[in-house]
């Protein structure tokens, strides 16, 4: 995220480092699937489908949140992902969430609020406070729950159908559905003439990296709300 923010700095459109990540996530599984012979059945796509397009929602309003929001709001509602993935847990997913879980889903948040503290900036503009922490509070919650449910979904039916089956096409549905994307996507010459077309790259890949262990993890081993402790 520090070398993607570096080409955000520089002019280059968040959209651009969204759609970009999603293709090299989309690439990397559709080789796996090719190397690894085995395709998940006809009857798991659309379940693959819709954790896609969890993932790629969850995607669209945090970067809402970010771009057209206040980010010292935006950033502790993102951290009540801790705690929606736990409650979905319960209720989605039927499993008992032990107490000490609750306690450390509730701690992370609260230290997530705790680091942002201190940091908000416009105290002045009193006029338009109000409304633009709200339109930060809706897009953020937005965002955390539609993540919260791209990591349920990821860790019931990637469990059931298995991993090596599951995300290659869950992924390729993410790189299909990330195309709305493409009209605020930077060309090729753009990102050349902000000098910014290192950064992009490296830094969505990176970027994939990340989301690949994410999402291996909640496929493989489930546990998504200690996995968003250690990750919050």
């Amino acid at each position: 995220m520090v070398i993607a923010k570096k080409a955000i700095g520089r002019g280059v459109s968040p959209w651009t480092s969204t759609f970009l990540g999603n293709c090299w996530l989309a690439v990397f599984w559709v080789g796996f699937g090719i190397f690894h012979g085995e395709w998940l059945p006809v009857a798991g796509w659309w379940q693959a489908a819709l954790v896609g397009f969890c993932f790629v929602l969850g995607q669209m309003f945090t970067y809402l949140a970010f771009q057209h929001g206040d980010v010292s709001v935006a950033t502790p509602i993102f951290g009540v992902k801790v705690i929606i993935v736990a409650a979905m847990i319960a209720v989605f997913a039927k499993e008992t969430v032990p107490g000490r879980v609750w306690i450390g889903a509730v701690l992370a948040t609260i230290g997530v609020a705790f680091v942002q503290a201190g940091t908000r900036t416009g105290a002045g503009k009193t006029a338009l406070t109000t409304r633009k922490a709200l339109m930060t509070v809706l897009m953020a919650l937005s965002a955390a729950v539609a993540l919260s449910f791209f990591d349920i979904g990821l860790q019931t039916w990637g469990r059931r159908w298995g991993s090596a089956e599951f995300l290659p096409v869950m992924f390729i549905a993410t790189g299909v559905l990330s195309c709305v994307f493409l009209p605020w996507v930077d060309r090729p010459t753009r990102l050349l003439q902000l000098k910014a077309t290192t950064a992009t790259l490296v830094g969505t890949m990176l970027i994939a990296v990340q989301a690949i262990s994410m999402s291996y993890s909640l496929s493989v081993y489930g546990d998504a709300t200690r996995i968003n402790i250690v990750y919050a």
